[in-house]
């Protein structure tokens, strides 16, 4: 893995573009269809219920496949372990039903969710192994999206898209690598979208003023981990997972990001930031609607073959890069030794095999 100087620099560079999505059940009604009749186009498609000659008539030019990665992560005591899972789903059914209406002559190919993301939010605390975080390793998330998409790619299929949703520096990169390789490889467009719609900032300015006011910036260096905005977007999507507590929940604000970094993540850090108690239903659609609206835009510049590697990066949105080196590179040096770990057990394995 390169250090992390170098990953801070990475953007989605290549022939293509693949677009990387996490989704579960959603407020959007897709209509999907398991099988239909081949040789019909504007079908939401589910990989898992075609037969292979069903795959077969599929047109490679005129299909999307959505590749989608369901991370496990702690939400704090009130939103499930996956709320990004959840919210993937979510956004690629709205990023599908907006697709649909601008190419009816496109298939959608519903890729099962892959439920595995690197790290956690519970990295910046240096509690690199949190009750809820169920996590990969970096190398292990881009392989694994390297060999599906390779995969899809090598049967010919144009287009790949990855939709997520975790915040994870080495998580975006690791699909970014991905997505690159696999374009470049093949010829092929796989786009990591979500990537790209964070590079713009991951939720609208503007309707966050509208229901948290413009002072929230103010009050809380950090809203992105649970807070209002994510405990809304879990309040539309899956309000059914959201403990009703979330309401008497404190503000957990770090007006000073140098102090939390060094204090106030190890103490008392209850695995949220911000003000979940002020998060509503409305605030949560219309986020998912811009979400869906900047994603869909994305798609449509990769589809038309337009050069996404001029669009800005998520790494470079981050507020705080030079904090993160820390935990970054702490968790550089655990990934190294759980590899090394694993090689030595594989060693030993084999001699005794012998």
């Amino acid at each position: 893995m390169r250090r992390v100087a170098q990953l801070w620099l990475l953007t989605v560079v290549g022939f293509g573009t693949v677009c990387l999505l996490l989704v579960p059940p959603s407020p959007v009604g897709l209509g999907v269809q398991g099988g239909g009749r081949p040789g019909t186009a504007g079908r939401v498609l589910k990989l898992e219920e075609l037969s292979y000659p069903d795959i077969d008539q599929i047109d490679r030019a005129k299909s999307i496949f959505f590749l989608t990665f369901g991370n496990l992560e702690e939400h704090g005591p009130h939103l499930p372990v996956g709320s990004d899972y959840f919210v993937a789903t979510a956004l690629r059914d709205a990023m599908i039903a907006r697709l649909r209406a601008l190419h009816p002559d496109y298939d959608f190919v519903l890729v099962p969710v892959v439920p595995l993301g690197e790290g956690g939010a519970n990295d910046v605390a240096m509690e690199f192994d949190h009750i809820g975080t169920f996590a990969v390793r970096f190398e292990t998330l881009r392989d694994v999206a390297i060999d599906l998409g390779s995969s899809i790619a090598r049967k010919g299929f144009r287009n790949i898209f990855v939709v997520h949703s975790h915040g994870s520096p080495l998580h975006n990169i690791a699909l970014s690598q991905a997505a690159a390789l696999v374009s470049q490889r093949y010829k092929t467009r796989m786009v990591n979208i979500t990537s790209l719609v964070y590079g713009g900032g991951i939720y609208s300015p503007k309707v966050m003023d509208k229901y948290l006011g413009r002072d929230r910036a103010e009050k809380s260096s950090f809203y992105i981990h649970a807070g209002a905005a994510e405990t809304s977007l879990d309040l539309y999507v899956r309000g059914d997972a959201v403990k009703p507590s979330y309401r008497l929940l404190p503000s957990y604000m770090a007006k000073d990001e140098r102090k939390f970094w060094r204090d106030e993540a190890t103490n008392g850090w209850q695995g949220y930031w911000g003000d979940p108690a002020r998060a509503s239903q409305a605030l949560g659609e219309e986020l998912l609607d811009d979400l869906a609206a900047r994603a869909t835009a994305i798609a449509e510049k990769a589809l038309a073959g337009e050069d996404l590697s001029r669009l800005p990066s998520y790494l470079e949105s981050l507020p705080a890069r030079r904090q993160l080196q820390a935990p970054v590179e702490r968790l550089e040096e655990n990934y190294a030794r759980q590899k090394a770990e694993i090689e030595e057990w594989l060693r030993s394995w084999q001699s005794v095999k012998r």
